[in-house]
């Protein structure tokens, strides 16, 4: 007959655990996972208007309360390689030749509409095909339409501060890509009552909107 030990090897295994290890918290942890992996899953997927509030907490929680530049950064700096779990993993767009290794300009051209008419952010007036480009190195957490905006492309750099790019069209990037200090994002769209070009820049520090002139000035 078989020893008892032999019978029941999983209580031998559970008592050589760490004892600080729970096997029941362990299961417990491993359902609530899963379960918010459906929900979130449900809250995606079913287009009834009552789930809306849900969508959009989960949205703001993951677009702009988790600091994915920052993670970003530690990762690479403890396993010396990009996080990869993005299709295209952590794209580097290529930098403009002459961009400053801290701060770019995102395009050359005049302001139109400054920081005291709407506190937020600034408009700028630019070439009809101007390229707009990231200010700061910093992770994509945002690409789509922003009311009053149009087409808004968010960045979120190391020191968790964001800088907004609106009113552009033929957007160059991806959420959750990488990018460097002068990437490309996309193109300055074309103005309502000008044959030029505009976009839209606005810098938020702990969660309050600076004036962007003052961290890149334009004139």
């Amino acid at each position: 007959m078989k020893e008892e030990k032999d019978l029941f090897p999983l209580a031998d295994e559970k008592e050589e655990l760490h004892p600080l290890f729970s096997w029941e918290r362990f299961l417990f942890k491993w359902l609530a996972a899963g379960a918010l992996v459906l929900a979130t899953a449900i809250l995606f997927r079913h287009p009834s208007p009552m789930l809306e509030d849900g969508r959009h907490w989960m949205e703001k929680t993951m677009e702009k309360e988790f600091p994915f530049s920052r993670a970003a950064q530690w990762y690479e700096k403890a396993f010396g390689e990009p996080l990869p779990f993005t299709v295209d993993g952590w794209t580097e767009k290529e930098q403009s030749p002459g961009a400053s290794p801290e701060i770019a300009l995102p395009a050359a051209g005049r302001i139109v509409e400054d920081f005291q008419t709407n506190g937020q952010g600034i408009l700028v007036e630019t070439g009809p095909t101007e390229e707009v480009k990231a200010i700061k190195e910093g992770t994509v957490i945002f690409t789509g339409e922003k009311e009053g905006l149009g087409k808004t492309v968010i960045l979120q750099h190391a020191d968790n501060s964001e800088s907004w790019y609106g009113h552009l069209s033929a957007l160059s990037v991806q959420q959750y890509e990488r990018v460097k200090p002068g990437s490309t994002l996309a193109k300055a769209e074309i103005g309502k009552n000008t044959s030029g070009g505009q976009f839209y820049l606005a810098i938020k520090r702990d969660n309050v909107f600076i004036d962007p002139n003052e961290v890149v000035p334009f004139e």
